[in-house]
């Protein structure tokens, strides 16, 4: 699949002028169609890729670097499943060992052919997550563990005021799933569920409970029990964090939602926060998801 097109002269940056260097989940868009390499991750000892085109328009999200001036970044793009049915074989996406792909993309061209959104950044407001702000849709999310374990935390702050999110947790866990109801919804991606099913109570999975008009809870799945394991590993998983709040990015979307939370991920869990905001900044952030997070005072 490499193009034989004629590359376009680049512009060429002077070697004076200082490059940008972006931090992470900063959102880039393409000034042209540009001539970029991606690669496809498999569950196995090889990974697989080649050259595509990222077209004019379109708009990638930067990962957080390794170092402090790399000279190329991983990223990935905003219409993720556009860009992957255009770039990846169908051959590759049906393997079941596939794993998902991602772009490559040099510092100077980020420097020289695309341009920096600017977004609107996380709101932190004094107040109590129960309590959202604002008029329209809002989604209240929160970190769940996967032992059915229910007791401690902001779950109480939830329960006191709404028992449905609990009761919905809590068959979810004893049935190992869940069947959609007109107030308790989830999420299918098919990137993460090509091979599993969205209601299952599995880490990376959301129950969506309606606890209002216009108002919900989301029970994310993303805490591996409650207890740090003898090396002292935190029970949060950041990496089932982002695949829940990639579902509560598209449900937001679909209803024209904000989001609004606490430090999620920071309390019982034992995570830290500046892992977490990366996470939120990326899935909803860049995404243009408006998102409110509440310190109690």
């Amino acid at each position: 699949m490499f193009f034989q097109r004629k590359k376009k002269k680049q512009p060429t940056v002077n070697q004076s002028e200082q490059l940008f260097y972006p931090t992470g989940s900063e959102v880039f868009e393409a000034l042209e169609d540009i001539e970029i390499s991606f690669m496809t991750h498999f569950m196995a000892p090889f990974t697989g890729g080649d050259n595509a085109l990222l077209l004019k328009g379109e708009r990638i999200v930067v990962n957080q670097p390794n170092r402090s001036k790399p000279t190329s970044y991983y990223c990935y793009p905003i219409n993720d499943e556009q860009v992957e049915n255009r770039i990846v074989s169908d051959s590759d996406r049906d393997d079941p060992r596939y794993n998902g792909y991602s772009l490559f993309i040099s510092t100077k061209s980020l420097n020289t052919d695309f341009k920096q959104v600017e977004l609107a950044p996380i709101q932190y407001v004094q107040g109590d997550a129960t309590s959202p702000e604002g008029g329209q849709v809002r989604i209240i999310v929160h970190i769940c563990n996967d032992v059915g374990g229910w007791g401690k935390g902001f779950v109480l702050a939830i329960s006191k005021k709404w028992p449905q999110p609990e009761k919905a947790y809590r068959q979810w866990y004893k049935d190992k799933g869940f069947e959609p109801t007109d107030g308790v919804q989830f999420e299918r991606i098919s990137g993460l569920d090509r091979y599993t099913k969205e209601t299952s109570f599995d880490l990376g999975h959301v129950q969506f409970v309606q606890v209002a008009d216009n108002l919900w809870v989301a029970n994310m799945l993303a805490q591996y029990g409650i207890k740090r394991s003898k090396d002292g590993i935190p029970p949060i998983r950041y990496s089932y964090a982002g695949k829940c709040l990639e579902r509560v990015r598209q449900f937001a979307q679909k209803h024209n939602a904000s989001v609004h939370m606490p430090r999620i991920g920071c309390g019982l869990a034992g995570g830290k926060w500046d892992e977490m905001e990366e996470i939120v900044k990326s899935r909803l952030i860049a995404h243009e998801v408006a998102t409110t997070v509440y310190d109690l005072g």
